[in-house]
C-alpha cells in the first residue's frame, strides 16, 4: 500500500505521522493478544493476517483531558482531506478510516500483529522434509528476541496451532504501547489496560487499492501509543471476559510477560 508523506523539495521522503489524544472505545475493541481471531470462524483468513483494531473517540470519560474534544473534529477533517487527495474514478468506492460508533465519529485504528520474515536470512524457519518447522519448537536462549516473543505470545489454547503455522513465515510485532509510567505494556495486559483508556497516539495513514472490487481503502497504522489514563476495569463483553480468563490461566503466558518486556525495550522508540 501507499503511505502519506510530507511534501518536500528534497529527495528525502518523510512519513507523515498524525497525532492526537483520544479515548479508546470499549465497543469494537479487538486489541487482546489474539486480535479477535477465531479459528472456527476465520473465513479462510490466516492468523498471520490478523490486525489488532479499535475505535478512537473524542475523550468522553475524563475531565482532565476534556479540553481535547475541541481538537477532535479538526483531526477528523484533516484525515478526510488527506483521503480525498487520492481521486476516485467512475465506479470506484472509498472506504474511509473514519467510521461511526454509537452515533459518534471515530477513527478506526489498527496494528498488524505479524511481520513477514526474511526467508533468505532465516533458513531455520523454512521447509524441512516437506514440513514447516518453526524455530521455537527447539527454543534456546540464543534465539533472537523476535522469535522468542513469537514462541511465547499469549493466545488461548485453540489458537496455538494457528500461531505455530504463522511462526513459520512471520514474527510477532508487539504493540509499541506504553503505560502511564512509560513502561511497555505486556501483551497479557493489552485488554484491561487499553480498553476505555485515554491515550496519546501517533499513527500513519495508509492507502490500498483493491483492483477487483474497485475499492480505495484507507487505514491507519500505529507508530506509538501512550496511556494517559486507564479505566482500570475489564471489558463489558462477556465473550471478551472469557478470553481474558483463558489467557491469564494459561501457564505458558506467565513466561511471555518476561520475554515481551525485553523485546519491547529492543524494538520501541
Amino acid at each position: 500500500g501507499d503511505v502519506a508523506v510530507l511534501k518536500s523539495d528534497s529527495d528525502d521522503v518523510t512519513e507523515m505521522v498524525l497525532s492526537g489524544i483520544f479515548e479508546i472505545d470499549r465497543q469494537g475493541f479487538f486489541m487482546a493478544p489474539e486480535g479477535g481471531y477465531n479459528p472456527k470462524n476465520a473465513f479462510g483468513r490466516e492468523f498471520s493476517e490478523t490486525k489488532l483494531t479499535c475505535n478512537l473517540l473524542a475523550v468522553q470519560r475524563n475531565a482532565m483531558y476534556s479540553f481535547t474534544q475541541q481538537d477532535f473534529p479538526q483531526i477528523i477533517s484533516h484525515i478526510r482531506v488527506l483521503e480525498k487527495l487520492v481521486p476516485l474514478k467512475k465506479g470506484e468506492t472509498l472506504l474511509s478510516s473514519v467510521h461511526e460508533s454509537r452515533g459518534m465519529p471515530c477513527i478506526r485504528f489498527s496494528h498488524a500483529l505479524f511481520t513477514k520474515k526474511d526467508i533468505e536470512d532465516k533458513p531455520e524457519s523454512i521447509a524441512h522434509n516437506g514440513e514447516c518447522v518453526p524455530s521455537f519448537q527447539c527454543l534456546h536462549s540464543h534465539l533472537p528476541a523476535s522469535e522468542q516473543a513469537t514462541a511465547a505470545w499469549p493466545v488461548p489454547d485453540d489458537i496455538k496451532d494457528a500461531l505455530t503455522r504463522a511462526a513459520c513465515t512471520h514474527n510477532i510485532s508487539p504493540l509499541p504501547a506504553f503505560d502511564v509510567d512509560g513502561l511497555p505494556i505486556e501483551p497479557v495486559d493489552y485488554l484491561w489496560v487499553l480498553c476505555g483508556a485515554v491515550v496519546q497516539v501517533h499513527f500513519a495513514l495508509l492507502h490500498f487499492f483493491i483492483k477487483g472490487d474497485r475499492k480505495s481503502i484507507f487505514t491507519t497504522s500505529l507508530r506509538e501509543l501512550r496511556v494517559l489514563w486507564a479505566l482500570q476495569c475489564g471489558p463489558v463483553n462477556p465473550l471478551k471476559r472469557a478470553c481474558e480468563r483463558a489467557l491469564n490461566t494459561n501457564p505458558g503466558n506467565k513466561r511471555s510477560r518476561q520475554v515481551m518486556v525485553l523485546h519491547s525495550h529492543t524494538d520501541t522508540f
